[in-house]
């Protein structure tokens, strides 16, 4: 399912589409008003058609400017006459149908506009005083809504849209800003929610001073997280109590059963008994892993890890008929806890162990730089067990191989708190090779 739009664009795009239309409502008001006002459109026409005239009389040659002027927008037929300042005739336009208008009237002292609206298409007449002294005398006619359309858009456009668009547009980027720096808090809680790492519980979100509703809800977020980190303390510390409670059982079972007379009985429960104490400590591993946090702090050099290790493993691998080889390729000193780490690459190599034929050699690899690896020569694994080998309680089936699957799972936990990672991989020459790498932060 494809995430929907983020809030600061949903509030946004409402914005501008609230602010769009709260500005068509006042531009199709104002032009409501202006259609009812028919001599006021009309003036703004006689006006706008005497600075046409003003123009063509101030150009080099007057008469022919004059004469190529066009009739206005949306009129059927016009005609004009120019005075100088002694009202004297200098040009003289008549009209293609001489039954539109009657003689033209004077120019009296004054501008003046007339609109007859009785007369089907309409007329105007109008008188305006020019820059240079000159007058012009029109005549006008059409039908309504063509003659006065061009006119009506003129007014629309310098007295409503380019008054209002501007500070229509300023306040949508106001309210833009506005709105993200509001969300702001919000979406830096989102992010930190993101990088909230499960192997630290203690973590929580940094709470806003602002807005309210997104301080109550960090806080709300804050406390679920404590409810969670003292469920998850009670449960590792019921799974610690209950493997150590069932230590001493166990040790008492295992000696009545080294008691038993010697028969097939006896090594079945043998086995058994082996493989629950395995367990048992495999879940102590588990919850000490949990609460490793606080406890690396030692400079653990990899050369001296993998050699006691090996050392210690030696004995295991030579009564299976297998042999360890050390490789030092050059290690490095990385901040940790020295027995969990040894812990984790023991149960490699015991694994290594357990799924290498007789008579071949187990590689273990010291660097280059802060990096282990151990390699076997065994049957490998397939690649849809890849996805599952580090699953908690998941077993490959593989003969004579004991275990509840918690070897790797406790080994890439372990790791996680070192800031390192393990992957495994499938060797070219057959084997398995499990990859351990610490990040630069790691390094002491």
């Amino acid at each position: 399912m494809q995430p929907g739009p983020s809030l600061v664009r949903q509030i946004s795009v409402r914005l501008v589409a609230a602010a769009v239309l709260v500005s068509l409502i006042e531009i199709v008001g104002v032009l409501a008003i202006y259609a009812s006002r028919q001599p006021k459109l009309a003036a703004e026409l006689v006006t706008s058609q005497a600075d046409r005239v003003f123009d063509a009389l101030s150009s080099e040659d007057a008469h022919r400017s004059l004469s190529a002027l066009e009739p206005p927008q949306g009129a059927d037929d016009w005609a004009f006459t120019v005075l100088d300042r002694n009202r004297n005739v200098i040009f003289e336009r008549q009209p293609s149908n001489p039954t539109h208008f009657p003689t033209l009237p004077a120019p009296t002292d004054h501008d003046w506009t007339r609109l007859e609206r009785d007369s089907n298409p309409v007329i105007l007449y109008g008188s305006r005083h020019l820059p240079d002294e000159s007058w012009v005398t029109m005549a006008v006619t059409g039908e309504t809504l063509p003659l006065f359309g061009i006119v009506y858009l003129r007014e629309a456009w310098t007295h409503v849209i380019v008054p209002v668009a501007p500070v229509t547009i300023l306040v949508l980027l106001l309210n833009v800003y506005i709105v993200r720096r509001m969300l702001a808090p919000l979406a830096a809680s989102a992010a930190e929610v993101d990088a909230l790492d499960p192997s630290r519980m203690e973590t929580r979100l940094t709470v806003p001073a602002t807005p309210r509703e997104v301080r109550a809800l960090v806080l709300a977020m804050n406390r679920a997280l404590d409810r969670l980190e003292q469920a998850m303390q009670t449960l590792e510390s019921f799974t610690a109590d209950a493997a150590h409670e069932m230590r001493t059982p166990l040790s008492i079972l295992k000696l009545r059963v080294e008691a038993l007379d010697a028969g097939p009985a006896k090594n079945a429960l043998r086995e058994d008994v082996s493989a629950m104490t395995r367990l048992v400590n495999q879940m102590l591993d588990l919850a000490q892993a949990d609460t490793l946090d606080s406890q690396i702090t030692q400079t653990v050099d990899l050369a001296t890890l993998a050699r006691d290790v090996c050392e210690r493993m030696l004995p295991v691998a030579v009564a299976r008929g297998c042999d360890i080889a050390l490789i030092d390729q050059g290690g490095a000193s990385i901040k940790g806890h020295a027995e969990a780490l040894a812990r984790v690459l023991a149960n490699l190599i015991d694994n290594a162990i357990a799924y290498s034929p007789k008579d071949r050699s187990i590689d273990v690899i010291v660097g280059p730089g802060a990096r282990l690896v151990v390699r076997d020569r065994g049957p490998g694994f397939s690649r849809q067990n890849a996805q599952l080998l580090f699953r908690r309680f998941w077993r490959d089936a593989a003969p004579g191989r004991a275990g509840a699957g918690l070897g790797l799972a406790i080994a890439q936990s372990i790791l996680a708190r070192h800031g390192a990672t393990i992957t495994a991989d499938n060797a070219p020459d057959g084997g398995a090779v499990f990859t351990i790498q610490w990040t630069k932060e790691s390094l002491t």
